[in-house]
């Protein structure tokens, strides 16, 4: 066989290995991690605490890319629109499902669009009233919205908004009408919390920790499966009567895009899980109001199809709608 015809064998093996998935998830590129939310919120600390981790494990810097905007649906949109390759990858939670939900303008799916990769990080929320408050638990500010429909408010950073979403599902569980008051993030539902403004507001736990810490608000009950390890005292709404079962975390994962190559999605899982395990990570997660909760990618995505299913449940009887 004559050298040209070697020397074309060879440049077709390696056209053949370069473009193969195994190859394009041993990529040394650097990966781009896409958040929808600005630097310094919650959702870029805990992607900037998971980012090195990955970096670490797949030999590949990885840089966090805040692409703000339309709650996290600009981001979103990016991987979508991007190449199906190895090169970028989207952190993402309540919004990537429930957004396209209450908003006929985004149309897109995760389930059709995304490649869940891995859960990494759960967390509550947490319904709270002013320290000054006379309401001393649930069913007490429960009672006083039975006693007078829509005056009992309640504050939320946004329509269509996990916080909304909690309160109108307590709103139904309770049998009673809160009056729902939407903000256009959480700082100035706090702000008004804190000055009397509203009775009650539904907020992270992480923004609600450190004001309860210092005495400025009290805590009614958390929205997650356990109590929290920071407030033992404060019962989940799964403990109370009238809530029996009822559990709304907060979460967040790591999303390739779909088609991406399944040795690549198998990396990034296998990493995370990794990362999770260590201490130091669990402790920096837990120290910003987050549980370390890795679920693999099969898993990940039924954990999202069931989260799914409550959203659409309670935006269809709330009639939710984002304009």
């Amino acid at each position: 066989m004559s050298r040209s015809i070697w020397k074309t064998f060879a440049a077709l093996a390696i056209s053949a290995l370069l473009a193969s998935p195994v190859a394009q998830a041993q990529s040394t590129a650097p990966i781009t991690l896409l958040v929808g939310y600005s630097a310094g919120g919650s959702a870029d600390l805990a992607a900037r605490i998971i980012a090195p981790e990955i970096a670490s494990r797949l030999g590949r810097t990885v840089v966090v890319e805040n692409a703000t905007g339309a709650s996290g649906m600009i981001a979103l949109q990016k991987l979508i629109n991007g190449a199906a390759d190895t090169n970028t990858i989207y952190y993402g939670g309540f919004d990537t499902v429930a957004v396209p939900m209450t908003n006929a303008k985004v149309s897109v799916d995760w389930e059709t669009s995304t490649a869940p990769a891995s859960r990494t990080t759960t967390t509550s929320m947490a319904v709270v009233v002013p320290s000054q408050s006379a309401h001393q638990d649930l069913a007490a500010l429960i009672a006083a919205a039975k006693a007078a429909p829509e005056t009992v408010s309640y504050g939320s950073p946004g329509i269509g908004s996990a916080q909304h979403l909690l309160g109108e599902l307590i709103s139904q569980r309770a049998g009673v009408k809160f009056l729902h008051a939407p903000y256009r993030g959480g700082a100035q539902v706090t702000n008004d919390l804190l000055a009397g403004v509203l009775d009650s507001a539904v907020l992270t736990l992480s923004t609600a920790l450190p004001l309860a810490k210092e005495g400025k608000i009290r805590v009614l009950a958390i929205s997650g499966p356990d109590r929290a390890a920071q407030l033992p005292d404060v019962p989940t709404l799964s403990e109370l009567p009238g809530f029996d079962g009822l559990t709304f975390p907060l979460w967040q994962g790591v999303f390739a895009k779909a088609g991406s190559p399944d040795d690549f999605v198998a990396a990034l899982d296998k990493a995370i899980a990794e990362a999770l395990a260590t201490p130091d990570v669990e402790k920096r997660y837990a120290d910003a109001g987050f549980a370390a909760s890795p679920l693999s990618s099969g898993a990940f995505k039924a954990f999202i199809k069931t989260q799914a299913e409550t959203y659409k449940s309670i935006i269809d009887s709330a009639k939710i709608v984002v304009e």
